[in-house]
């Protein structure tokens, strides 16, 4: 397993670009700890007669309907609701700016 001290946890932090205070640290500590037992533990398990897989449910498949094509709005109509319209299309504000 993995070893846990303060120096990896300011280390850790560092890449991370996070301030951690001495609670933070401890808490920190713990938590991982945790995990990496955990971690440890899954290791443990035996898979030699397990199949890898991509997806637990290989059996499930998306669902898709047919994109049909429907009554749409008139274009007067549609345009009508929008705060602002210019040459049939709705106006929106500019979202890149130039430098």
């Amino acid at each position: 397993m993995a070893q846990l001290n303060r120096e990896t946890i300011k280390a850790l932090s560092g890449l991370c670009r996070i301030h951690c205070t001495e609670e933070d640290e401890e808490s920190l500590l713990k938590d991982l700890g945790k995990i990496l037992e955990y971690v440890e533990q899954l290791g443990k398990i035996d898979t030699t007669d397990i199949a890898p897989c991509n997806h637990v449910l290989e059996s499930m498949i998306n669902v898709e309907r047919e994109d049909i094509v429907g009554e749409t709005l008139p274009r007067e109509e549609f345009l009508a609701n929008a705060p602002e319209s210019i040459s049939g299309m709705i106006r929106v504000p500019p979202v890149i700016k130039n430098r």
